[in-house]
């Protein structure tokens, strides 16, 4: 953890101009995402902004000056966080927070957890430090820094909440008046410390009836329910399952005409959606079928249970939760915010864009802690067709009595 008041531990960091590796460090920027530390090179002088190490800033650490004529920064794995960053950064994007203080405490320390993100899944893997940290310091008190809307993610006591009323696009390009509002907070205690918040934290160490209220599906009772199979749609995340289409979505982001070609990507995936569940029920004819996910768009027939919104708040995430804990398999694209569903449902299967395969683990949270996992948790590539994946589903859901038995024989 880094001390940040009264005092300032220093923390390494790199010169945008002359990449000099140092330890130093001086007023800090609670920038939202970010927390930003003002450092002057002792090679050559040069006044800079570097990240501190916290949440994906350890991982990708970011160095710059204001004008931004310097910039030190992994441009290969770090430009997806590093350019918001930047952008916040003087270009008048910040958006006005409201700031709210719920269970607020004692204690002579205070441990601060960031969750900000514009990212829900990356919001959900920073809560987990809450949890596994929650306890551990009995004369701390430890503040959880989280959009309202993910609030209902934390313990109810034992930590200080700060909550942002902001929605989580709202948050990527920096908060204004966070930094002032921060900082009031810590004349309240002798010693504040800033949290490291690591973002790929082992999940099978927690538990996740505590944080998300409901049981994660038994699969005691796997055989005993009818089959219910649930996909997780997104209208920006597509299943397309075809060369030219995908080729068609990078050129529409790349010349940001993606709204003119959503239509057809989304008529596709609906399409190949239809063929799935019809392969599936040729097969499992006693199976039924949910949809959640963001957005509206496409027509399914009745016997679909469309359980879709485009606009997620407590209720709607409480709704979809029980369905996936009674789901015997979840389908979705990665990206498609699978960590939750795949830590509540029995199976899952993850269609893996080739780009992502570097970060197969990421949108995923199973914590079967046997060979069952691995009977359980599939991944299929972008260009797995309705087929393909009909025939994992029916392994699944037909076979797992069988490696269930056999499992549990050994």
């Amino acid at each position: 953890m880094i001390e940040i008041y009264p005092e300032i531990v220093k923390s390494e960091s790199q010169c945008p101009r002359c990449s000099e590796l140092q330890n130093s460090g001086g007023a800090l920027y609670f920038q939202g995402i970010h927390v930003l530390s003002n450092c002057t090179c002792q090679a050559c002088g040069l006044e800079y902004y570097a990240t501190l190490p916290s949440g994906h800033s350890s991982l990708f650490p970011v160095s710059f000056t204001l004008d931004k004529n310097y910039q030190q920064f992994d441009k290969e794995n770090a430009s997806w966080m590093a350019i918001p960053l930047l952008a916040s950064i003087g270009d008048n994007l910040s958006v006005e927070g409201n700031f709210q203080i719920y269970n607020q405490g004692e204690g002579k320390e205070l441990i601060l957890i960031n969750c900000l993100d514009d990212c829900f899944g990356h919001v959900f893997t920073k809560v987990w430090n809450v949890y596994l940290e929650n306890g551990n310091h009995p004369e701390s008190t430890i503040a959880v820094l989280i959009p309202e809307q993910c609030k209902w993610l934390l313990p109810s006591n034992g930590v200080e909440i700060w909550t942002v009323n902001l929605t989580l696009s709202q948050i990527q390009f920096g908060i204004k008046g966070l930094d002032a509002w921060v900082k009031s907070q810590f004349s309240r205690f002798g010693k504040v410390y800033l949290h490291p918040t690591p973002i790929h934290q082992n999940h099978q160490r927690l538990d996740f009836r505590e944080i998300l209220g409901v049981e994660p599906f038994n699969l005691d009772q796997f055989n005993s329910s009818t089959p219910l199979i649930t996909f997780v749609w997104r209208d920006d995340r597509f299943w397309l399952a075809n060369r030219f289409l995908y080729f068609l979505r990078k050129l529409s982001r790349k010349f940001n005409v993606e709204k003119l070609f959503a239509p057809l990507f989304i008529w596709r995936q609906a399409h190949l959606l239809k063929k799935l569940i019809k392969k599936i029920k040729q097969k499992l004819p006693s199976a039924n079928f949910s949809i959640t996910g963001l957005g509206k768009s496409g027509n399914f027939p009745a016997f679909i249970k469309d359980e879709r919104n485009s606009v997620i708040d407590l209720q709607v995430e409480d709704k979809w939760n029980h369905i996936y804990r009674k789901s015997h398999v979840i389908i979705g694209v990665h990206g498609s915010h699978m960590l939750i569903p795949s830590a509540l449902a029995a199976g899952f299967i993850e269609i893996l864009p080739r780009y992502k395969i570097d970060h197969l683990t990421e949108d995923i949270a199973q914590s079967h802690n046997s060979r069952l996992s691995h009977f359980l948790g599939r991944f299929v590539d972008e260009y797995a067709g309705s087929g393909l994946i009909s025939r994992h589903v029916v392994s699944m859901v037909k076979k797992f009595d069988f490696v269930k038995r056999n499992i549990e024989s050994v």
